[in-house]
């Protein structure tokens, strides 16, 4: 077929040019499509625009967004401060309890955190009806997102272990898996499978977005001053609990927001068969 066209004769050529031109004479030239809709389905994918409207949504509601990652981050310091100084590691019963309540803790807070900001960003920027607090530790499926949170950390942990390489791409992969419970009401695994699909056809802004302020997290938890006395109980407690409940806020905004836009930059024909 190439070769036909590439010998087509002269006076062809001459014929379609004729035609073309009485076309737009008359006005009947059919418009090429413009391929501006992906572009504009993939726009939100650019790191700074998904940060944009992180902070965006943290400044429209961040009064509410702090009334929770605060107290439950200053519960959660607390907690990991009484077993690391208070509880006798030779007593295993009791420590595991200990730690288990500590975990517990963390997780239930993690998970009402990103589920109040999941709900505040669909009501302010997707049309949901807005909840309160309330309305929202109920409607979570805490099952299901607590369990997520479990495999993926096991999972993670496990890829640290490995070579430190694997860690980071399994914590890039399922780092939407939350806010894909939330958003799409999809069970655990059906979830992990979705947040690999939406992260690896764009692992660049999912690293950038999601991985690096998750290790960033990581590490200012390490710079917590530890308590040796009870003099510095405050000053443990005011820095855990303020400083990374603000942190986990805004990782928690981020990662909502990430979320939406990795949906929203599907082709029409993927989000159709991915719904559900």
């Amino acid at each position: 077929m190439t070769l036909w066209y590439r010998l087509a004769s002269p006076r062809d050529a001459m014929l379609r040019g004729a035609m073309r031109l009485s076309e737009l004479i008359l006005g009947h030239r059919r418009r090429e499509p413009r391929e501006r809709q992906p572009q504009r389905r993939t726009a939100r994918l650019r790191p700074g625009v998904i940060l944009a409207a992180a902070a965006r949504a943290g400044y429209r509601d961040w009064r509410r967004v702090l009334a929770v990652a605060i107290p439950v981050s200053l519960l959660s310091a607390a907690a990991e401060m009484l077993v690391d100084h208070y509880v006798d590691p030779a007593d295993s019963v009791l420590s595991l309890t200990a730690s288990l309540s500590a975990t517990g803790i963390s997780l239930v807070g993690t998970v009402l955190l990103s589920g109040l900001v999941s709900r505040l960003i669909s009501a302010a920027e997707r049309g949901k009806a807005a909840m309160t607090l309330p309305q929202v530790a109920r409607s979570l499926p805490w099952g299901r997102l607590i369990a997520a949170d479990l495999l993926v950390s096991l999972a993670v942990l496990v890829g640290l272990v490995l070579l430190v390489i694997p860690g980071l791409v399994i914590l890039t992969l399922f780092a939407v898996v939350g806010p894909v419970i939330e958003i799409e009401h999809r069970k655990v695994f059906a979830a992990m499978r979705r947040s690999v699909r939406l992260t690896r056809a764009h692992p660049w802004t999912a690293l950038m977005v999601a991985t690096v302020p998750l290790a960033l997290a990581a590490e200012v938890e390490a710079l917590a001053p530890e308590p040796h006395h009870a003099a510095e109980i405050a000053e443990f407690l005011i820095f855990r609990g303020v400083a990374e409940g603000i942190v986990e806020a805004c990782i928690a905004l981020i990662l909502v927001e990430l979320c939406f836009a990795l949906i929203d930059a599907q082709p029409p024909a993927t989000a159709a068969s991915s719904g559900g």
